[in-house]
């Protein structure tokens, strides 16, 4: 790599808000108030290092449940065309259930084949999942950092 192509990498995007979401139960991917996101250009290489994490307990004292982050990725904008749906098993991150102290943690992924030159914009996205009823869990922070590779 040389310098030159050092100098073109766009720079990093990344937010992190510690707003507490609070008693949350929704089953299916929500992205929260506020929502978490970014937009970015892939680079030359159409490769990126994406870190998701945050804080996450279980407030709930009868069934375990546990929060699933998870990015979705997005061409253009949140109304553009979806390039990734969210899917813990694949980039996300899984909360421990029964923790009833906050419990901070990410994961690391690398997102390939993106159209170099492209504006995309990615978000966090969440859900609870207990057993047969739901208690209620809680988000004290969430976080996004998307690096261009070269």
């Amino acid at each position: 790599m040389t310098t030159q192509e050092v100098r073109t990498l766009a720079p990093t995007a990344f937010f992190h808000d510690d707003t507490v979401l609070a008693n949350l139960t929704n089953t299916s991917y929500a992205a929260g108030t506020p929502e978490i996101g970014v937009f970015f250009v892939a680079p030359p290489s159409g490769k990126v290092r994406l870190t998701i994490g945050g804080g996450f307990r279980d407030n709930g004292a009868t069934v375990r449940d546990r929060i699933f982050l998870s990015p979705q990725l997005f061409r253009d904008s949140s109304s553009g065309t979806e390039v990734l749906a969210p899917s813990v098993t694949l980039r996300g991150y899984l909360s421990v259930a029964d923790d009833t102290e906050f419990q901070y943690g990410s994961r690391i992924s690398l997102i390939e084949n993106l159209t170099p030159g492209q504006l995309y914009y990615i978000r966090c996205m969440h859900l609870t999942s207990g057993g047969t009823t739901h208690d209620s869990a809680d988000i004290a922070a969430r976080d996004l950092i998307v690096i261009p590779l070269p």
